[in-house]
């Protein structure tokens, strides 16, 4: 063993704390490093495990095109795989490159898997326009929702803009994650570099005078730069085995926490070691670890004996007294003081409150907005609707009873039917908006509404909760009000003054506009008690957006409207005035876990002759709450993560800086400070550099709180600031706490005597 090794380990053995807490901050960010990319290959091969299976890995479909036209797209440089699949056969025919394809069939259908699932909108929108799919994009064109909801693009649908089909994804989380795990990555990095360039740079300052004198009795600069990168190297594997080790653990615990979450989607990640990430996570940390420690090796090599025995370079103080200094009391005095003298030190604990403050300023504003934007999305307060027309002959009652045994989770079924057409309303001056009238030839006016039948179970706990009676016609007053062209609110006006001489009579409308002549027949007198309520029964919510009257009856009255219609139908031939589903039953569902319950539906609609016609209102909402839910505790655990080092580096610097001011304090207690005096200077240094970060923190965080709400307002408009301060103030007080306690701890190594 040479010389430097000996002088290595003997150093490492007498500075045995000092020694401890930097491979601590070693070992805390190996474990960020290592944690991290653990994560993103196993829930990125989790990912491909789960649904990129042959045959179902395509991201875009077009039905029903001739071989002719699909030609047209083929050669598209961005298409990665081609299925086909043909009328006379619903198996999937993977293609090979060249595209060459011959079909007996005049129309197929075509599966698409795009090279960058990202740009799945861009790369649609360019096949729409090339095969001219101007009319009917929306009747051609789907997307594999489950598939790209698993890459975070959810709610990717066509809409039309100028009569141009645009093909837009509602909530786009695919760049979210790759930019969090890049900003991650670069986070850590320099928190890593900050803190190991701090605990070097202590290590090697409590050392200067014994590298001095080694300078002295011979030693060169190239032994001593020798020894400081093998005391390195060595913290460094020691830091780099158990980091590496507690990582496995602790992203095994993360996954588990994930799991959880995704319990409703079906997934299922388990931990995976992929070699890529594994060798890149070392390089980052063996990076990091060289840069921390060169600038201090540097500075301690070539420092020369006098001044390595001083040991005062990094002692600066301007006499220039501020006002704080002026009015403050002796003990906060001294602390500025201190502060000033030792900006290097001190300057490292302010920098890691910033990033702590800051970090969950952002964080925490970031997950409240966009739980508020998940709450409004959701226009239903039901989960799924499902639509029984008189040829389906599925037993929804028998279905849901083993849906129920099979999963022991109870659901909730409402049962109603509904018809839309006009109402001639008298007398007229009962109407309080235009919107939607109709006036004929002897101006009487009517008005389109949609009438409701409810089940029996419904429409008693309606006529309840609004003390009405057994019988009532319940007219719900709210008409949808549409304000702007191109950014669209809402809001809701009354249609009707009040119910006092009211008659309703449905009728059906004939217009010659040839001789301008507008008249009217009557199908059916509305007679009974009219109930107006702007209270609307739970599951009912999506009655707000109709922008039309809406009257709720029982299934009874229902029955006899309906067949008063249909024989006025079939005598006349006459539908312009009415729409809806004839001889419909819609069925409102609930259920506690939507994703499995679609699912379990999809299995029954395969098995049927004809699809089951179900539409799912808060499939799309509970995908995009388990992202935020994510999302949420993968910033959390970040945040955890750096105030945790930060607490660590904080006790390393304080340490530190006690040791050398142990002469100082010695003086102060000879000249007749007490052990609370000592204490409240330091309490004091706390409180300067607390309110120093915060002030530079709110700085900080203010334009990315404007970024945070402009982005969010792509999404939903708000007409209120959604910043957490209650949370935000109460984590401060909590970090003022975590800071003082570790100061008080700190000085109780402090002997006086």
């Amino acid at each position: 063993m040479n010389i430097e090794t000996k002088l290595t380990l003997n150093n490492m053995k007498q500075n045995r704390k000092r020694t401890s807490f930097t491979i601590i901050s070693i070992i805390l960010c190996s474990i960020l490093i290592f944690v991290t990319m653990l994560l993103v290959s196993s829930i990125k091969n989790g990912i491909t495990e789960h649904i990129e299976t042959e045959y179902n890995d395509y991201h875009f479909i077009i039905k029903d095109i001739d071989v002719e036209t699909f030609n047209k797209i083929k050669e598209k440089i961005y298409i990665d795989k081609i299925y086909i699949e043909e009328n006379d056969n619903h198996r999937l025919q993977k293609l090979e490159k060249p595209y060459d394809f011959v079909s007996t069939n005049d129309n197929i259908n075509v599966y698409i898997k795009y090279k960058n699932v990202k740009k799945v909108c861009n790369y649609s929108n360019d096949i729409i326009y090339t095969l001219g799919l101007l009319d009917d994009a929306r009747e051609k064109c789907e997307f594999n929702q489950k598939l790209l909801t698993a890459y975070g693009l959810i709610d990717v649908e066509i809409t039309y803009k100028d009569d141009i089909p645009l093909c837009i994804t509602r909530v786009n989380y695919s760049y979210v994650i790759d930019i969090i795990i890049v900003v991650i990555l670069g986070i850590f990095s320099i928190l890593f570099i900050i803190i190991l360039y701090n605990a070097f740079l202590i290590t090697i300052n409590e050392r200067k005078k014994d590298y001095a004198i080694l300078n002295s009795i011979g030693g060169t600069e190239g032994q001593i730069l020798k020894m400081i990168f093998l005391e390195g190297f060595i913290m460094g594997i020691i830091g780099i085995i158990i980091g590496g080790i507690t990582s496995i653990l602790v992203a095994n615990i993360i996954l588990k926490l994930l799991n959880n979450i995704l319990i409703d989607a079906g997934y299922t990640f388990k931990l995976i070691f992929d070699a890529k990430y594994i060798i890149l996570s070392l390089l980052i940390i063996i990076f990091n670890i060289y840069i921390s420690s060169i600038i201090p090796s540097v500075r301690a090599s070539t420092t020369s004996v006098i001044e390595g025995i001083k040991n005062n370079k990094q002692i600066k103080y301007k006499k220039k007294k501020t006002i704080l200094e002026k009015i403050l009391p002796i003990e906060a005095k001294i602390a500025i003081k201190n502060i000033k003298r030792n900006k290097n030190k001190y300057r490292v604990i302010t920098i890691l409150l910033v990033v702590i403050m800051t970090s969950y300023i952002a964080v925490s504003t970031y997950i409240n907005y966009e739980k508020e934007s998940s709450d409004l999305a959701n226009e239903y307060d039901v989960d799924a609707e499902l639509r029984l027309n008189s040829m389906s002959n599925l037993d929804y009652k028998s279905v849901f009873n083993d849906y129920e045994g099979r999963y022991g989770e109870k659901i909730e079924y409402m049962q109603y039917k509904e018809i839309c057409g006009y109402v001639l309303i008298e007398p007229d001056d009962k109407l309080i908006t235009d919107k939607l009238v109709f006036t004929f030839d002897n101006n009487k006016k009517s008005t389109y509404i949609k009438i409701i039948g409810l089940d029996d179970k419904t429409y008693s706990k309606y006529i309840k909760k609004i003390n009405a009676n057994s019988g009532d016609f319940i007219i719900y007053n709210n008409v949808t009000k549409i304000n702007g062209s191109e950014e669209l609110t809402y809001s809701y006006e009354p249609a009707l003054k009040n119910i006092d001489n009211l008659k309703l009579s449905i009728v059906a409308i004939y217009d010659d506009f040839e001789n301008d002549v507008h008249t009217y027949d009557i199908i059916e007198n509305l007679d009974g008690n009219f109930v107006l309520t702007d209270e609307l029964i739970e599951g009912y919510t999506d009655v707000k957006k109709d922008g039309m009257l809406t009257i709720f009856i029982n299934m009874d009255d229902y029955d006899i409207i309906e067949n008063k219609f249909n024989n006025y139908i079939d005598n006349t031939k006459m539908k312009q005035w009415r729409y809806g589903y004839e001889n419909t039953a819609f069925i409102k569902i609930k259920c506690k876990n939507i994703i499995q319950f679609s699912n379990y539906m999809d299995n029954i609609s395969k098995n049927q002759d004809s699809p089951v016609d179900i539409e799912y209102y808060s499939l799309k909402n509970h995908e995009k709450i388990i992202y935020i839910n994510m999302v949420e505790l993968i910033l959390k655990l970040i945040i955890s993560a750096i105030t945790l080092i930060g607490v660590v580096s904080t006790i390393n610097i304080l340490n530190a800086s006690l040791c050398e001011r142990k002469q100082e304090f010695k003086t102060l207690y000879n000249l007749g400070a007490t052990k609370g005096n000592i204490n409240k200077i330091l309490i004091y240094e706390n409180i300067y550099m607390f309110i120093k970060a915060t002030i530079i923190s709110i700085l900080l965080s203010i334009p990315i709180l404007i970024g945070i709400i402009k982005h969010m307002e792509n999404i939903v408009i708000l007409n209120k600031l959604l910043i957490p301060f209650a949370d935000i103030i109460l984590f401060f007080i909590l970090l003022l706490l975590i800071s003082v306690i570790i100061t008080l701890f700190s000085s109780k190594s402090i002997k006086l005597e």
